[in-house]
Formats: C-alpha cells, sequence, structure tokens
C-alpha cells in the first residue's frame, strides 16, 4: 500500500515531545490524525487508512512526521 509523507508544524519543543510520548504509549491525537488526513486531500490523494505517526524532525522548524496510506489508482 503506497503511503504519502506527511509533515506538520509543532507548536514548541515541550508540546512536540508531549505528543510524541502520546503515540508511543500507544495512543493517538485525534487533532492531528484528521490534520495528517487532511494534508492527504489538499496533495490530491485519497487516504484510505489511519495516518501513522512517524516521528519529529530535527531541524528547524521542528514537524511532526506523519505516513497517510493512500489511493493512487486512477478510474
Amino acid at each position: 500500500m503506497p503511503m504519502l509523507r506527511i509533515e506538520i508544524a509543532a507548536t514548541d519543543q515541550v508540546e512536540a515531545k508531549r505528543v510524541q510520548s502520546v503515540y508511543q504509549r500507544g495512543e493517538r491525537s485525534i487533532k492531528l490524525d484528521d490534520e495528517a488526513t487532511d494534508e492527504a486531500w489538499k496533495a490530491g490523494y485519497t487516504p484510505i487508512g489511519r495516518p501513522t505517526f512517524v516521528g519529529l524532525t530535527n531541524g528547524e522548524p521542528l514537524m511532526y512526521r506523519f505516513d497517510v496510506p493512500v489511493e493512487t489508482s486512477v478510474r
């Protein structure tokens, strides 16, 4: 299944670490999942599953990274 990498800007490092720990516990942030799905739609792809939290970027600005499963066939 093809995945689309989505990056979403984090507000600050403290919040980013808190969100990362939420995902590491196996929980989800519905707001961020919805935002990643919306970004996939905006990029012209049809999401076919829930986004997977991949981690944080090391650069500035700090970004959340998600892989979103997408449909790529053309009908």
